[in-house]
């Protein structure tokens, strides 16, 4: 009499969390076959999936070295890409049509009578969250940034500048700085505040804030 083929029962499950799960074929010998193994969870500051960026940014600490996992804010070819658009037509001269330019391609929020002079910079990771409102100029070679990276830290947000707004040569606006209406930056000024309205921002002072312990020795 035939024996009913053993292949044919149900075997019984794996233990939970076991690598291996054992087949039986019935003449006493026993085939190990290797489980495959559920992917493991990402550890944080080594995750590759890109957090979205809303209109009013983020902050987001523990996060690793910030340069080098910034494909938590986007793709590194997308903003390859836009750093190159954005200094290619960077370099034209100051006119309406380089305003309306950026405004198409990059979504940038961009009033009446802007002018970009040669060489403005404006910051490829998210250049949609910056605004300008009617009447205003940014001079030669500024850079106006929504991304700041620390060694454990990555921090994106909006940068908002008014109408008839004077930005001189040479100036960086930092991430998350609102520049109120009238205002006038000197030229070289890192703004890494908000502006208030009508005022006029001069001068670029370097404070040593703490000294390392060589330094005090």
């Amino acid at each position: 009499m035939t024996a009913a083929c053993p292949l044919n029962a149900a075997t019984p499950p794996a233990a939970p969390g076991a690598p291996f799960a054992r087949l039986d074929h019935g003449d006493g010998r026993a085939a190990r076959a290797e489980r495959h193994p559920e992917p493991p969870s990402p550890r944080p500051g080594n995750s590759s999936a890109a957090a979205p960026v809303t209109d009013a940014g983020f902050d987001r600490k523990g996060t690793g070295h910030g340069m080098l996992n910034a494909d938590h804010v986007g793709s590194r070819w997308k903003v390859a890409l836009r750093h190159i658009a954005l200094t290619v037509i960077g370099k034209l001269p100051g006119t309406r049509f380089k305003s309306r330019l950026f405004a198409r391609l990059f979504k940038i929020r961009m009033g009446r009578d802007v002018g970009l002079a040669c060489g403005v910079l404006l910051d490829p990771y998210a250049p949609s969250m910056i605004s300008f409102g009617d009447n205003v100029i940014v001079g030669y070679e500024s850079k106006i940034f929504v991304h700041a990276f620390t060694l454990n830290r990555q921090r994106v947000r909006p940068v908002t500048i008014g109408s008839n707004v004077l930005i001189g040569a040479f100036c960086i606006i930092a991430p998350g700085v609102t520049i109120g209406d009238g205002a006038s930056i000197a030229p070289g000024t890192i703004v890494s505040r908000s502006v208030p309205a009508g005022a006029i921002v001069t001068g670029n002072v370097m404070q040593v804030r703490k000294r390392g312990a060589r330094a005090a020795s």
